[in-house]
């Protein structure tokens, strides 16, 4: 039986778990990492043996972290629950802007897939560091993030089909009569202006808008 080619793979720094949620500094150790179908695995830099492994079923957000969070570049955070239902952060460092992209295109393509509405609606973009987070500097550490997450563009489509399917089905029919008050006739103008201009905002917004030149070192 052959072994599942992965659908992405290659070495990445990872972030280590600090032990004292005081910790600032953090061991950053360079990692083999693998993803697949129905999870990511890493192992040692020369891909020998596995150290961890996270089922795409436990993921929740996958996002880029703030630059100054550890002063370094093409950080970005997967967001998943342990075993015990408790949240937990894996950092790591891409090896450039386009490999981080990469990354974190793919990640959120399976967790779009596999596990949909149920991902997480706003993360954190730095880190607990010092018994507060960088980013919102709040104290606790399981507080709700503080900056909603990024839609992939799957997610994203899917998402204003609907929205916009559900505003159209609610509009009058062509041959629906529109005898009667002013009021009503006013409200199916509106209604039929509303649809098509959420439409048209949101045509501009299907591109990959997150990454930036300006987000390139």
């Amino acid at each position: 039986m052959s072994e599942e080619v992965p659908i992405r793979h290659g070495q990445l720094i990872k972030r280590s778990v600090a032990k004292s949620v005081t910790t600032i500094k953090a061991k950053f150790q360079r990692r083999y990492f693998k993803l697949y179908q129905d999870k990511l695995t890493y192992w040692t830099a020369d891909g020998k043996q596995l150290k961890g492994t996270i089922t795409i079923d436990s993921m929740r957000a996958c996002e880029k972290v703030e630059k100054d969070t550890f002063n370094r570049s093409h950080m970005f955070q997967l967001v998943y629950l342990s075993k015990s239902n408790k949240r937990r952060i894996l950092y790591m460092q891409g090896n450039c802007y386009p490999d981080t992209k990469h990354w974190i295109e793919n990640i959120r393509k399976r967790m779009d897939f596999v596990v949909g509405n149920d991902q997480f609606d706003h993360y954190h973009r730095g880190a607990y560091l010092k018994r507060a987070w960088s980013c919102c500097k709040k104290e606790e550490k399981y507080a709700e993030g503080c900056c909603g997450i990024t839609e992939s563009n799957e997610s994203r489509t899917r998402r204003l089909s609907r929205e916009v399917s559900f505003n159209v089905s609610a509009l009058p029919s062509p041959g629906r009569s529109n005898s009667g008050s002013s009021g009503t006739s006013r409200h199916s103008s509106d209604d039929s202006w509303m649809v098509m201009h959420r439409h048209s905002t949101y045509e501009g917004i299907f591109s990959d808008d997150e990454y930036s030149d300006d987000d390139v070192p």
